[in-house]
């Protein structure tokens, strides 16, 4: 027996009363079932109440479609496509019988459809990553020769009126929105697309994308007064944009991962909800007044393929997720650098790299487009953030840094090293002015200014001194460092593209592609002479819209490049809400 002090005892509580409790429960019960009853009531009510989903298929055949919009009759849809192996077109389908036919036009881009009958396209289009640009002219249903307005249109819609136009309109390297045209409301910092006039006529709501080239972004709003609003957060992927049947909303199409879009609604308070979410990419294009909805599902292919310098064999299958994309390869052509947007990327993407050998891809960190250093340890990228930054992303053991851009906000895509290792090349604009060529340390400091005003450099030759690129009247030229001159090149066509300089300094490495093929040329600065290097031609031609992305290793000749093919498939949905 334990020894010490005893607990002093406490007075006990009266028993419960048991049988008042009992009494209760008959009572708890039958509320606890009436709850249930009403919440399964209130599930069935809101599941039945809420209309089912219609799916009209409208086409068939395998290739790409650009845009679609409802004509004054309800009934007939137009829209543009690039079918199998054929140019883009215009095309007519009605919804009780899915026979697609061509409209009696030239290849063509569908801009906008006015309610009293002609048509707005871009003829002679040009793609240029997310988005194309071409001459603005007006059409008819019937067909025949297209009316020529303007140059260098990338969208553009009617006002109710059916006359007054809305258009986005690049010139001078700016991205202006007129409404109507001539009439500039809002210039942006990269560019703008899918435009639409309100009901009322008073407001143009479009997608606005910060980075030239870049199909991120997110929904702005401006009235005819020329004030601006953006209604939505940054999403990693926009594409598509109508106002709702009641036009108290503007529905939209995006993904903040990925590449599989989604449909969303905003109010003009910026109240943003979701409309549609499947496991499919979408793109919505148009909403009838009765509510119908014009929305595309859309397939993305990505793909990279090379030559592989051990074997002297093109290896395919070197693309990683769905939304890979070249942009860099070593001189030795052993290994490459590229941008992974799909997948699990997240809204920096990825730099990818790889071997070309076809062992693992490996995630480098956040960025894409990222370039050797001249000594292939390091990739250096651009970062989509806000503000913008470049990434030094090491190929080996090591950290990745960031590095500040000063008063930089619109960085345009596409660095270049020096060959010191410690300096970039890049192209960028502070807000509200124009777009020009800086260099910067790596090591960190602000960019400096280089070359004249308007110029766009590109590529810096083994001497550190000369730097190729573009003058502000779109000519190829070299600037010189030392005696601040500037050169013309001959021997560069409009549509080339400079990748590098050649080894020895004496020419430049360009080329020309387009959504099909791809042409390697060596150009001597001095003379102009072209040499053709490389021919690449797909087999696979259907729905490739974006033009074929390369990099090509002079030392040992050979290349990787990269292609987008998009498959889609026109809806009539009916029921959302």
């Amino acid at each position: 027996m334990k020894s010490g002090p005893q607990p002093e005892l406490q007075p006990q509580p009266p028993p419960p009363n048991t049988t008042l409790a009992r009494a209760w429960l008959p009572w708890v019960a039958a509320f606890a079932a009436a709850l249930l009853l009403a919440a399964a009531w209130f599930v069935w009510h809101s599941a039945s109440a809420r209309p089912m989903l219609k799916y009209t298929r409208l086409t068939y055949q395998q290739g790409y479609i650009s845009n679609a919009r409802f004509a004054r009759d309800g009934q007939t849809v137009v829209y543009s496509a690039q079918w199998n192996n054929d140019p883009l077109q215009i095309f007519t389908v009605r919804k009780e019988f899915p026979q697609s036919s061509k409209v009696d036009l030239p290849s063509a881009v569908l801009l906008a459809l006015s309610p009293s009958g002609p048509m707005e396209i871009d003829v002679d289009p040009v793609y240029n990553a997310w988005f194309v640009t071409g001459t603005m002219a007006e059409a008819q249903m019937v067909g025949g020769t297209p009316r020529a307005q303007e140059k260098n249109v990338l969208a553009a819609d009617y006002a109710p009126d059916g006359i007054t136009l809305a258009l986005v309109h690049e010139i001078d390297r700016k991205v202006q929105l007129e409404y109507p045209a001539g009439k500039v409301l809002y210039t942006g910092s990269g560019y703008m697309d899918y435009l639409r006039v309100s009901h009322s006529g008073k407001e143009v709501a479009f997608l606005e994308h910060p980075i030239y080239g870049d199909d991120r972004g997110w929904v702005s709003v401006v009235d005819d007064a020329g004030h601006h609003r953006q209604l939505t957060q940054e999403f990693s992927t926009v594409q598509g944009l109508a106002w709702s049947a009641k036009g108290n909303e503007i529905w939209f199409t995006a993904s903040d991962m990925g590449a599989d879009r989604q449909i969303y609604a905003v109010t003009l308070a910026g109240k943003v909800r979701s409309v549609l979410t499947n496991p499919l990419g979408t793109r919505i294009l148009d909403i009838a007044p009765d509510g119908r909805v014009l929305l595309l599902n859309e397939r993305q292919q990505s793909d990279i393929a090379g030559i592989d310098p051990a074997t002297g064999k093109e290896r395919r299958g070197l693309e990683w997720f769905d939304g890979s994309a070249i942009a860099d390869i070593t001189p030795d052509g052993k290994a490459i650098t590229f941008l992974e947007w799909g997948g699990p990327a997240g809204p920096l993407y990825i730099d990818g790299y790889r071997k070309m050998d076809g062992s693992a891809p490996v995630a480098l960190g956040p960025g894409g487009g990222g370039k050797f250093s001249p000594d292939g340890a390091i990739v250096a990228t651009e970062l989509p953030s806000r503000p913008p930054q470049v990434a030094l992303n090491p190929v080996g053991a090591g950290e990745s840094r960031r590095l500040s851009l000063g008063d930089i906000t619109n960085l345009r895509v596409g660095l270049a090293w020096f060959p010191d290792g410690k300096h970039l090349l890049l192209t960028g604009a502070p807000e509200g002015q124009p777009t020009r060529t800086f260099v910067m340390d790596t090591e960190g400091g602000k960019p400096q200014a280089l070359g004249p005003a308007g110029f766009l450099g590109v590529a810096v030759a083994g001497d550190g001194n000369r730097v190729a690129g573009r003058n502000a009247a779109e000519e190829y030229v070299v600037f010189d460092r030392q005696t601040e001159k500037v050169q013309t090149i001959s021997g560069i066509q409009p549509q080339d593209q400079i990748q590098r300089w050649t080894d020895d300094g004496q020419a430049l490495i360009v080329y020309s592609t387009t959504a099909w093929a791809a042409h390697v040329y060596r150009v001597e600065v001095a003379t102009g002479k072209r040499t053709l290097l490389q021919t690449i031609e797909l087999s696979e031609k259907t729905g490739s819209r974006m033009q074929i992305r390369l990099a090509y290793a002079e030392r040992s000749k050979t290349y990787a490049y990269s292609t987008t093919r998009d498959l889609g498939i026109l809806y009539v949905v009916e029921g959302l809400q």
